[in-house]
């Protein structure tokens, strides 16, 4: 399958993210001593490195029930598209249960809130066979989901103990 060296190395850089994240968090933290806007970066961190594993891996599972190359790259699609909205829904509800408001530091967080909806919206149009570019999609949706994770990883990282 075309593509699948990359993708699998994405699905790498992924696993090794949330394996090291395990291992910071808990030698930095107690989950009792975190706040709530520390809670949130934490479910986005997990939620989307393992919405980009799994993206990463979807053509080659999907590939093993058909050939059909089009049907592979458009369900993938699908797929990590659903993810997506449902890890951008779980951190709404998140935010709206702990009543943490925004903060937005500046350009950076406002191409986040706007390219996220985005990228949702393009994988389900190319579920439909709208867009012709399906595996640059795949791999900007799942490279979108790394950014994130890898990002609130260096968070976590930077955290320093009271």
């Amino acid at each position: 399958m075309e593509h699948s060296d990359l993708l699998n190395t994405l699905a790498q850089i992924a696993l090794g993210t949330l394996g090291f994240t395990g291992v910071v968090v808990a030698l930095k933290h107690s989950s009792d001593d975190w706040d709530n806007y520390e809670k949130i970066r934490f479910q986005a961190l997990v939620t989307t490195t393992l919405t980009a594993l799994v993206g990463s891996l979807l053509p080659q599972i999907i590939g093993i029930a058909t050939q059909d190359n089009s049907l592979i790259w458009r369900l993938a699609n699908l797929g990590i598209g659903l993810m997506h909205l449902a890890n951008f829904t779980s951190i709404i509800h998140t935010a709206i249960k702990y009543k943490i408001k925004p903060e937005f530091r500046g350009l950076k967080d406002i191409l986040d809130i706007i390219l996220g909806p985005a990228l949702i919206i393009l994988h389900f149009v190319a579920a439909l066979d709208y867009i012709t570019w399906l595996k640059l999609l795949l791999v900007i949706g799942v490279l979108q989901q790394l950014y994130i994770g890898i990002g609130n990883f260096l968070v976590f990282i930077s955290w320093k103990k009271n």
